[in-house]
C-alpha cells in the first residue's frame, strides 16, 4: 500500500485531532482531548459514515501513531519515581491476567460459547485487546468469524470503560496514582487504557501508560503457553499439529523496546535542555527561547496520540456490535465488570 493512499484518512483523524484541542480549550469540563477525539470520531462514523479511500490513513493513524507516541511518552518518565508503583502494578497484573482467563473460559463453557471464541476474549480483555486476539488467533487456530466475534467484544467493553472508569474514580475518589493503576490493569486495549488516564489527569495518563506496557508484557509467556497447552490438546486427539507461536518482534512489539528505551535516557537525564538564540525574522523577534527537550517530545506525543485516538473513534460502527453473539457479549461483559473489580479491591490493599 503506498503512502498516498493514508493522506485522506491521516488528514481526517489530524482534523478532529485539531477539532478535539479546540473544544477542550473551550470548556471547563474535566475532558481531556484525546477523548473529545474518540467522542468525535464515533460520531462521525455512525452518522456520515466513513468511505473506503480512508480507512487506510485511518488504520495507520491507530496502528503507527499510537506506537510512535508512546515511544516518545517515554521522554517524560523517571523509572526512580515510578519504582514503588510499578512493581505493585505488576503484580496486580499478572493476578489479574489469570483470574480473567480462568473466569472467562469457564463461564464460556457453562454458556456454551466455544473454547476458541472464550480463549480469545480471555486473553484480550486480560492483556491487550484486539492485539492479544490478533496473535492468539493463529495459535489456536480460530477461524475468521471467532477473531471478529472476540475483537468487536473487546473492543466494546474497551471502549465504554474508557467513559465509565474515570466517572467511577471520581466518585470513588482516587487519586491520580490509584487510578493510573488502576486503568493500566482492567482498561483492554493500549489506546484505550491512554484515554481512560489522560482523562483523569496527566499523572494518571503517565501512570497507566507504564502498567499497561508491564502488563502487554505478559502477551509472550502467555501465548507461548497457550500454544503449548494447545498442542498437547491436538496430540491428545491424534491430529498432527505444529504450532505457530509467533516471533519476537509479534510478541515483544518494538514501541514497548522503544518506551523502555526513551524512559531509560530520561531517567538517567540523558535528555538535554537547550536555548535557542533566535535572530530577528519575519516569523520571529530575536532572543533567546529556552528549550525543554523532554517536555517537547512529551507534547508532541500529546498530539499524535489525539490524533490516534480520533482513530479509535472513526472505527467504532455501533451497528456492527448487534451482530456480536449474545453468549460471547455476555462473556465479555462478565470479563471486564470482574477484572476491573478485582483490579481495585487489589489496588486497594496494595497501594
Amino acid at each position: 500500500m503506498t503512502g498516498s493512499a493514508k493522506v485522506p484518512g491521516l488528514l481526517l483523524t489530524t482534523a478532529i485531532a485539531i477539532a478535539a484541542y479546540e473544544l477542550h480549550g473551550l470548556t471547563d469540563l474535566p475532558i481531556d482531548s484525546m477523548l473529545i477525539a474518540i467522542v468525535i470520531g464515533m460520531l462521525v462514523r455512525n452518522t456520515i459514515g466513513l468511505p473506503g479511500r480512508f480507512v487506510p490513513g485511518v488504520r495507520a493513524s491507530v496502528m503507527s501513531l499510537t506506537s510512535i507516541g508512546i515511544v516518545l511518552m517515554g521522554a517524560k518518565l523517571d523509572f526512580h519515581d515510578m519504582a514503588r508503583t510499578s512493581t505493585a502494578a505488576l503484580l496486580i497484573s499478572v493476578v489479574c491476567v489469570g483470574v480473567a482467563l480462568v473466569l472467562t473460559i469457564a463461564m464460556c463453557r457453562k454458556l456454551g460459547v466455544s473454547d476458541k471464541l472464550g480463549t480469545l476474549i480471555g486473553i484480550g480483555t486480560a492483556i491487550c485487546g484486539s492485539s492479544a486476539i490478533a496473535v492468539a488467533a493463529p495459535v489456536i487456530e480460530a477461524d475468521e468469524r471467532d477473531t471478529a466475534f472476540a475483537i468487536t467484544t473487546v473492543t466494546l467493553f474497551g471502549m465504554l470503560a474508557v467513559f465509565v472508569l474515570p466517572l467511577l474514580g471520581h466518585a470513588m475518589n482516587l487519586d491520580e496514582q490509584q487510578f493510573g493503576v488502576w486503568a493500566g490493569t482492567s482498561v483492554h486495549a493500549v489506546p484505550q487504557v491512554v484515554a481512560a488516564g489522560f482523562s483523569y489527569g496527566p499523572t494518571a495518563g503517565e501512570i497507566a501508560t507504564i502498567v499497561k506496557l508491564a502488563r502487554v508484557l505478559l502477551l509472550a509467556p502467555v501465548v507461548i503457553g497457550l500454544a503449548i497447552w494447545y498442542g498437547r490438546q491436538k496430540r491428545a486427539q491424534n491430529i498432527a499439529h505444529v504450532t505457530r507461536i509467533g516471533t519476537f518482534r509479534t510478541l515483544v512489539p518494538p514501541f514497548i523496546l522503544g518506551f523502555l528505551g526513551l524512559a531509560i535516557a530520561s531517567s538517567l537525564h540523558l535528555l538535554p535542555d537547550f536555548t535557542l538564540h533566535l535572530r530577528d525574522s519575519f516569523l520571529w523577534d530575536a532572543g533567546d527561547q529556552r528549550v525543554v527537550l523532554a517536555k517537547l517530545v512529551t507534547q508532541l506525543s500529546t498530539f499524535l496520540l489525539t490524533i490516534s485516538m480520533a482513530g479509535v473513534g472513526l472505527g467504532v460502527d455501533l451497528r456492527g456490535l448487534a451482530k456480536v453473539g449474545l453468549g460471547a457479549f455476555y462473556v465479555g461483559l462478565a470479563s471486564a465488570v470482574v477484572l476491573a473489580g478485582f483490579s481495585l479491591v487489589l489496588l486497594q490493599l496494595l497501594l
